[in-house]
């Protein structure tokens, strides 16, 4: 919110809007009280002018600018209820759509839908003639008609956070849905939802001046579709009394200009990118004795995973059998499409809904994942797995502090929550020191760190909990070669202290040859090879491996050239 205001001020239109907007609201809640009673008769009928009355008076003999000053708080109040009310129902409609997909996002595209094609300005004519005159009335029938139009909008927006690393790593966590779609997603829309307010307080200022103007409201009422009503009635324009209706009309169209200039504040707001580079880099590795089934921290075994295609269905991952030890680093390399990343999701059960697991088993230490329902994979999920994510500044929330999203994860699966702040601070003080990074960076936000402690906030994340498995899905290529190699080294360095398993998913061959235990070759969904650097060096096995081999050979061959 603070980046949004800051630039807004940096917007000259923006500024300008503001004022003008900041102008109404004062003159709004303090104006009533400097002018006399607008409802009084202070004077002859249709005076131009003067020093007594600085706008003139109405065909009635009432002072036309205490009827615009008293007329703007009413007319204000409805346009930000209804802005706010069309706002938060469109929004609630819609990311509650477009995060739970399926069935909810047909119910509520289709209520969304029926709305939309209803004419929006003739329904509420029709529901203004039939219930009470007043505020509340206006401000329920512009609120029913005029929610659909914003619901479409975040929608589609919910839908593109959907995918984004922080929401899937705030899945994994086991934060529970509504915290996500509130705590997660809706901060990262905040230049939406101020764009659908403005746009809708537009809507509503209108609508609500003209249904007014149409004697729909409270004609005895003092606001500025009221007193534009009653300057009809008294036939200003055809006495050519202008003092009567040119404030209020001047009123509506100033405050339409303000809110529209601080919409183009809104559309200059951008969020921070992030630049991608590649590398490679070496670091010590111990493998560790695998004695029995007890000491496998995975167990993959014939697993396939279907998605239905024109021609019935095909397999993106086909009959994968693998298994990582506590302790240690397994690759799983191949080329883009071979099926690693799908491997990685159903682990951790976030397989897509078109996503069918068709036999085989997914086994972390004791527990069958495959067999776990929606509540038991919230409880698994970070606590016995957890996942680096490959872009850290997607993986981040950008709006919350680095000491927000590392207890997030951990108070989801804490019952009785954090004792106080200090113990809260406790613990994510050590979580960054695990990291080697300050504990005066707490506080801080993603963009204010440099992209190597940003992935190793993400791997504090990852480590909070304590889980016995950890997937690193491309965890460095967004990263420089010597922060790569400290994050490397930080995550080798944890596993031996810690003993918990890897698996490693890129498509980095040397990168695999140079840090994992033992590599994995996938091509097309299937397994090609299972074995150490040496033994896929020693003597292959597969055309596809030689040549991934003869490729690495190839690289460090012009690199001792060079």
């Amino acid at each position: 919110m603070s980046d949004l205001f800051s630039s807004l001020m940096r917007n000259r239109k923006a500024r300008l809007g503001l004022a003008l907007v900041g102008l109404f609201v004062l003159l709004a809640l303090v104006g009533p009280l400097l002018v006399g009673d607008p409802t009084a008769f202070v004077a002859r009928p249709h005076l131009p002018p003067d020093g007594a009355h600085w706008l003139g008076t109405t065909g009635q003999g009432q002072d036309v600018l205490a009827q615009f000053v008293a007329g703007s708080r009413t007319t204000l109040l409805v346009g930000v209820s209804v802005g706010l009310l069309v706002t938060v129902v469109g929004a609630l409609v819609g990311l509650a759509g477009g995060y739970f997909g399926g069935r909810v996002d047909d119910l509520l595209s289709l209520l969304t839908n029926v709305f939309l094609v209803l004419p929006g300005l003739p329904l509420a004519i029709v529901l203004a003639t039939y219930l009470p005159p007043g505020p509340l009335s206006l401000t329920a029938v512009l609120a029913f008609a005029g929610w659909s139009w914003n619901a479409r909008v975040f929608r589609s927006q919910a839908i593109s956070l959907r995918q984004r690393d922080f929401v899937l790593a705030a899945i994994v966590s086991g934060e529970s849905h509504w915290r996500i779609i509130v705590r997660e997603m809706l901060p990262n829309m905040i230049s939406l939802v101020a764009a659908a307010f403005i746009g809708a307080t537009i809507y509503a200022v209108g609508a609500q001046v003209g249904l007014e103007f149409l004697g729909l409201g409270d004609v005895g009422a003092v606001t500025w579709g009221t007193n534009l009503y009653w300057a009809a009635n008294d036939s200003a324009l055809m006495t050519g009394s202008w003092w009567i209706f040119v404030p209020t009309g001047l009123g509506v169209a100033l405050v339409g200009f303000g809110l529209t200039f601080v919409n183009f504040g809104i559309d200059e707001f951008n969020n921070p990118r992030l630049r991608v580079n590649r590398f490679a880099v070496a670091q010590e590795r111990v493998r560790p004795e695998v004695s029995a089934a007890s000491d496998l921290a995975l167990a993959v075994t014939d697993l396939v995973v279907e998605y239905p295609s024109g021609d019935g269905s095909f397999r993106a991952v086909d009959g994968v059998s693998l298994t990582v030890a506590r302790g240690e680093i397994v690759g799983l390399a191949g080329e883009s499409g071979s099926g690693k990343s799908t491997i990685g999701l159903a682990i951790l059960g976030l397989l897509s809904e078109s996503a069918r697991v068709a036999r085989g088993s997914i086994r972390v230490g004791a527990t069958e994942v495959l067999d776990l329902d929606e509540p038991g994979l919230r409880a698994f999920r970070w606590a016995r797995v957890s996942m680096c994510f490959q872009s850290a500044m997607n993986a981040l929330n950008p709006v919350l502090t680095v000491r927000e999203q590392l207890l997030d994860g951990i108070a989801a699966h804490r019952a009785e929550g954090w004792g106080s702040a200090a113990e809260g601070d406790a613990k994510v003080a050590e979580l960054l020191a695990m990291v080697g990074i300050e504990a005066s960076h707490a506080r801080s936000f993603p963009h204010q760190l440099s992209g190597g402690m940003r992935q190793r906030v993400v791997l504090a994340m990852a480590l909070s909990l304590e889980p016995e498995l950890l997937i690193l899905d491309e965890p460095t290529t967004a990263l420089d070669v010597v922060v790569q190699k400290e994050i490397l080294q930080r995550v080798n360095a944890l596993r031996l202290a810690r003993g918990f398993g890897v698996l490693f998913i890129t498509h980095d061959m040397p990168l695999l040859l140079e840090v994992a235990d033992r590599v994995a070759v996938l091509q097309r969904g299937r397994v090609l090879d299972v074995g150490t650097a040496a033994e896929l060096r020693g003597g292959s096995v597969q055309a596809y491996t030689a040549q991934l081999m003869h490729g690495v050979e190839a690289v460090q061959a012009a690199e001792v050239e060079a």
